[in-house]
């Protein structure tokens, strides 16, 4: 992990927008019932499985240092 402040910042900032933007758009596919693009899949689904991922990494290995 990096341990610049600014670039800690700008990652804390920049991870909840960009879920939202992803939760946004995922929900608006899925109560108008459209296609997604697939670039947009492409894009959201490896990102979002990588940011909940590293989480929970980070979480076991928190608690196996308690």
């Amino acid at each position: 992990m990096t341990t610049n402040p600014v670039v800690q910042i700008l990652r804390a900032a920049a991870r909840p927008a960009i879920s939202i933007i992803f939760a946004a758009t995922i929900a608006q596919v899925v109560v108008e019932q459209i296609d997604p693009p697939t670039w947009f899949l492409s894009l959201a689904i490896p990102c979002i499985v990588w940011w909940f991922g590293e989480r929970a990494v980070t979480h076991v290995q928190e608690r196996k240092q308690d």
